[in-house]
């Protein structure tokens, strides 16, 4: 694949599970040009996504490490000019499993390396808080199942 990678590594995925951390790494590494960045905290973090040039920026990280990320994309008003990809390592994954993301290492190095982009809704509210989706304004409705009548008791 000719695509540049800059491979983030949240400090966290590396403390939680290395061994996930090293094989994503070496996938992703195996599969494309890759720069990988170990930042030691959100300060650097930023700075690392900030500085990626033409690279598809790649999160190795948790569901906090995947937000930060779109955060900081979202007010640099660089998002919707962004691929950003994640492969989940962590404790916390269930936004990158409700998105669709395989949580596998293996699995999620090679959907960032063969997938296909995937546009998602995005929501940001007046505190700078963000829902990261698939969105429906006004929401689908809800659907209540029907009540059967009870049969009558002899």
């Amino acid at each position: 694949m000719s695509d540049q990678l800059l491979v983030i590594i949240d400090p966290g995925a590396r403390q939680t599970d290395g061994e996930s951390v090293r094989i994503a790494k070496d996938v992703l590494s195996a599969g494309a040009a890759a720069k990988v960045c170990l930042p030691e905290g959100p300060e650097e973090f930023a700075r690392a996504l900030g500085r990626r040039g033409s690279r598809r920026p790649v999160v190795v990280g948790d569901d906090a490490a995947l937000m930060r990320a779109v955060t900081l994309l979202h007010r640099e008003r660089e998002l919707a000019g962004c691929v950003l990809s994640v492969v989940p390592v962590g404790e916390t994954l269930s936004l990158a499993a409700s998105l669709g993301v395989p949580t596998g290492a293996v699995a999620a190095a090679r959907a960032v390396l063969d997938g296909a982009e995937r546009r998602l809704d995005l929501l940001a509210d007046d505190s700078g808080g963000l829902v990261l989706s698939g969105l429906a304004i006004p929401p689908a409705p809800v659907r209540v199942p029907a009540r059967t009548p009870m049969a009558a008791a002899a």
